[in-house]
C-alpha cells in the first residue's frame, strides 16, 4: 500500500462553456433568391444541406428507428462505417442516451485519415457537428460538445463513414468503440476494451454508500466511464496523450465546462487504476465520488481543501495506519521537515513527482480539522469553502486563520512522523 496515493486524483481542466437544445435542429436551406455564389461556395451549401439532412435521420434512427434505417445511412460497401453504426445504436440505447441532437456546423478540411483519403478522395470530409445528449435516470441536464463526423458526399446525399477520427478534440467514449453497461439503483457503468464491468459497478456501489456515510444528504447517483486505455481517455477528455500518466480516475464535465448544470461523470485511466488492487481501487472510486457528490469539477475552492477532504470522505472507514495511508509524506518530514505551506496547484501537478505526498498531506490538513473541531464543523467549513471560492470566511468561522491553521498542520505532521 506504501506510495498508493500517487494514483487518487481528479482534474478540473481547462473548460469551455457550451449548452444546447435537446432536439436535433436542421436550419433551413438559404432562400433560392438569395445572391448567387460561385461553385466552391455552392459545392460547400449543398455538402452543408446534406449533411443537416443525414443526421437528422441518424439522431431519429438511433432514437427510434430499427437497425434496417440505421445501416442505410453508411456509406456504400463501407463494412466499417455500417459496424460502426452498428455500435452507436447498442450504446446508444444501452446507456439510456437522451435528448440527443446533431447538428450541422462547419466543413474542417485536411482532417481525413490517410486511408480515407485513398478510398474515398475529395468525396468525404470531416464535418464539425454540435452534439447534446444526456444519460436517462443520471444526467439531469445535457451535455454539449463540437465533435467530428466523417462524411461521404454520394449521388444521394450525404452518408456516414465515422465519429471515431483522432483529430484533436474531445468525443464521448460512447461514439468511439462499443461498450459494455451495467447499471444499478446507485449506478451506471460504461467499459470500453477488456475488464470486468461487474467489478466497476461494484466499486462505484460501494462509494456511493461511502460517501453516503459522511454525507447522508447526497442522494445522486454516479456514471463511470472506463476508457480502454490511457490514448482512448485523452480522446474523450480532449487531452494530450500522457497528460494523465500518474492519475488513476479523473472526475469532471462530459463537456468540459465550467456550467453547474453540466453532467459530471468519473473517468476511469485504466493503465494506472488497475494494478492498485481491492482495496486501493475502492478508496480511489470513493474519493472520485466525494467530487461529484461536492460538486468539485466546478469548485473555485482551495485544492488541497478539494482534494484533501475527498480523501477524507475515502478513507473514513478504511481500516488502515496512518504509517501506511500516509506513507510518503511522513518520509519526507523525517528527511526534509514539513511542507512550507499547504498544497496548491503546483503541488498537485500531475507531472509533480512528489504528487502522492501532495495528497497525503492534504488529506492530513481535513484530519486535523475532523479532529480538532468535529466532522461537522469540517464539513461545515468545506461548504463554506466551496460557496466563496476561499477558505477565509471558513477559517473566520473557526475562530482562526490560515497562517495559524498551518503552522498547527505542520506540527501535526511532525508528530505524525515521529
Amino acid at each position: 500500500m506504501a506510495g498508493l496515493f500517487v494514483f487518487l486524483a481528479a482534474a478540473v481542466g481547462v473548460y469551455l462553456l457550451l449548452r444546447g437544445p435537446e432536439t436535433a435542429v436542421i436550419p433551413s436551406a438559404p432562400p433560392s433568391g438569395s445572391a448567387s455564389a460561385g461553385p466552391g461556395e455552392q459545392g460547400a451549401d449543398t455538402r452543408a444541406n446534406d449533411a443537416e439532412k443525414l443526421l437528422h435521420r441518424l439522431v431519429t434512427a438511433l432514437r427510434d428507428g430499427s437497425r434496417a434505417d440505421l445501416l442505410a445511412l453508411a456509406a456504400p460497401g463501407d463494412q466499417a462505417a455500417a459496424s460502426e453504426l452498428s455500435d452507436l445504436r447498442h450504446n446508444v440505447r444501452a446507456i439510456g442516451v437522451t435528448g440527443l441532437s446533431m447538428r450541422y456546423v462547419d466543413e474542417d478540411g485536411g482532417r481525413l485519415t490517410d486511408a480515407q483519403e485513398r478510398r474515398f478522395g475529395d468525396r468525404a470530409w470531416v464535418a464539425d457537428v454540435q452534439l447534446s445528449w444526456r444519460v436517462d435516470g443520471f444526467d439531469l441536464h445535457d451535455g454539449r460538445l463540437e465533435v467530428p463526423v466523417t462524411l461521404l458526399e454520394t449521388r444521394h446525399g450525404a452518408a456516414f463513414v465515422s465519429t471515431r477520427a483522432d483529430v484533436g478534440s474531445s468525443t464521448p467514449l460512447w461514439m468511439l468503440q462499443r461498450v459494455d453497461v451495467r447499471r444499478t439503483g446507485r449506478a451506471l457503468v460504461l467499459l470500453a476494451g477488456n475488464g470486468s464491468v461487474g467489478r466497476f459497478s461494484g466499486l462505484a456501489d460501494q462509494a456511493v454508500v461511502d460517501v453516503r456515510k459522511v454525507l447522508p444528504d447526497w442522494r445522486g447517483r454516479l456514471v463511470v466511464e472506463v476508457p480502454g486505455d490511457e490514448q482512448q481517455l485523452g480522446r474523450v477528455l480532449g487531452s494530450p496523450s500522457g497528460s494523465y500518466g500518474g492519475i488513476a480516475a479523473v472526475t469532471t464535465t462530459v463537456d468540459g465546462s465550467v456550467s453547474p448544470q453540466a453532467p459530471v461523470h468519473i473517468f476511469v485511466n485504466p493503465r494506472v487504476f488497475d494494478p492498485l488492487g481491492a482495496r486501493g481501487s475502492q478508496i480511489v472510486m470513493s474519493h472520485e465520488a466525494t467530487h461529484v457528490a461536492t460538486g468539485a469539477a466546478v469548485s473555485s475552492m482551495p485544492t488541497w481543501l478539494l482534494e484533501g477532504f475527498a480523501d477524507y470522505v475515502a478513507l473514513d472507514h478504511v481500516e488502515l495506519p496512518v504509517s501506511v495511508t500516509a506513507s510518503q509524506i511522513l518520509a519526507r518530514v523525517r528527511k526534509t521537515g514539513p511542507p512550507a505551506q499547504l498544497p496548491g496547484k503546483t503541488e498537485f501537478d500531475p507531472q509533480n513527482q512528489a504528487l502522492g505526498a501532495s495528497y497525503e498531506s492534504a488529506w492530513l490538513a481535513c484530519r486535523l480539522l475532523g479532529e480538532t473541531y468535529g466532522e461537522k464543523r469540517l464539513i461545515s467549513f468545506y461548504r463554506e469553502a466551496d460557496r466563496n471560492g476561499s477558505t477565509t470566511a471558513a477559517f473566520r468561522d473557526l475562530g482562526t486563520g490560515e497562517p495559524a491553521f498551518t503552522r498547527a498542520w505542520k506540527g501535526y505532521l511532525r508528530r505524525l512522523a515521529g
